[in-house]
């Protein structure tokens, strides 16, 4: 079966083609699924993941039982901790089971123009739901802070019950605080045995407030009537509490065997074309009243291969650095031309890798009225977008 993709926890855990492995860090795209390796997982406490060909048979009468991979010719098993754990607190002496968990290429506390996605295929077989009763799974998509720490999860809850499989969403996992068929959560039931994407679509605009569409889809792509749900906190606001992606994680796996596929993340996608050049010594003050200065290029092709280089000096005295770019990784410029992102990672002061974003703005030659600003939130750095006191940026 192939189908083609789209292009394009108050528990607060701390903690293409189907042959190819994708694990550029963000804003580059994750993507495995597991014709080669279980690259970008691992293991949690006792819950392993292993790779799987099609048709595999963990024995008489186990979960999914000689299934067909979703894609390409194998997929990934998930195996229960043997050693449960039992709630932290509240919820009473319940077990929870710990499962593996992906950093879906690396983690990022830069929420990229445009949002995101992230997603897993996971087989629910529906006969096997029917008897056995209240066998559970919890699955995140978590979010960062923009130092970096984690923020939320975003949880589906699924339980098996008579009808199959009974799954809602909220911020909540495991049996210590949270119930798959809780009437507040929009419960919906699955009642057909098959290969269905577990989706969270991560959107908002700088200054306002996250918010996550989960989904679930049919093994053909088409959403599941009922199985929609929006999750929201007001004050999560993006670029001053909200940052980019944490883990994907199965937070509570009661399911031994439970089978898994095609795990992605969605990278930013480059404008084709665009190109970006920083002319005649461009400098700022700082949002922290350093001088700053900064020179490079960027560029896409038309094929949207990106190139080019960035240089960022804060000259002090309150927050001295030297960053330079050791990748750019994706460049969007707007259609007229006149403002463009460029996002990567590079070194501060020769050492590291930190994630960057640098906004800019083109009001005109000879540099009236341009902007320039950088993020470095490794370093806890923002200059703020600033209008240039110097030099010129210009953006075709």
């Amino acid at each position: 079966m192939f189908r083609l993709r789209p292009f394009v926890i108050a528990i607060a855990l701390v903690v293409a083609l189907p042959a190819v492995v994708s694990a550029d860090a963000p804003p580059g795209p994750y993507f495995n699924g597991f014709e080669t390796n279980t690259a970008g997982w691992s293991p949690f406490s006792g819950g392993t993941i292993t790779r799987r060909p099609d048709f595999y048979s963990p024995g008489v009468g186990a979960y999914a039982s000689g299934v067909d991979s979703a894609e390409g010719g194998y997929h990934a098993r998930l195996g229960i901790d043997p050693m449960p754990h039992t709630c932290p607190s509240g919820g009473g002496p319940q077990p929870v089971y710990r499962g593996p968990v992906t950093d879906w290429g690396g983690y990022s506390a830069i929420f990229p123009t445009g949002g995101y996605r992230t997603g897993v295929d996971i087989y629910l077989d529906v006969q096997w739901a029917q008897t056995h009763f209240d066998r559970r799974f919890d699955w995140s998509s978590a979010i960062n802070r923009t130092n970096g720490m984690h923020l939320r999860d975003f949880m589906f809850n699924a339980g098996t019950d008579p009808l199959g499989f009974v799954i809602s969403a909220g911020f909540n996992g495991d049996r210590c605080s949270s119930f798959p068929a809780n009437p507040g959560n929009q419960p919906i039931h699955i009642t057909t045995s098959g290969w269905y994407t577990f989706e969270h679509s991560f959107t908002g605009v700088t200054g306002g407030p996250l918010v996550v569409v989960m989904r679930i889809l049919d093994a053909n792509g088409v959403p599941v009537p009922g199985a929609s749900w929006v999750r929201s906190v007001p004050t999560d606001t993006i670029g001053t509490m909200v940052g980019g992606n944490r883990y994907g994680w199965f937070v509570q796996n009661e399911i031994d065997q439970l089978a898994i596929d095609n795990s992605f993340r969605t990278g930013i996608v480059s404008t084709e074309g665009c190109e970006i050049k920083i002319n005649n010594g461009g400098w700022i003050v700082a949002m922290n009243g350093d001088q700053g200065t900064f020179g490079g290029n960027a560029k896409v092709s038309m094929s949207g291969e990106t190139s080019g280089q960035q240089q960022y000096q804060d000259h002090g005295p309150l927050q001295p650095l030297n960053f330079k770019a050791t990748t750019v990784q994706a460049v969007i410029c707007s259609d007229d031309r006149t403002s463009a992102e460029i996002y990567g990672v590079g070194t501060v002061d020769g050492m590291g890798s930190y994630e960057y974003q640098i906004k800019l703005t083109d009001a005109g030659e000879p540099g009236t009225g341009d902007k320039y600003g950088i993020l470095i939130p490794g370093v806890g750095y923002a200059s703020g977008d600033q209008d240039l006191q110097g030099g010129n940026v210009q953006i075709r």
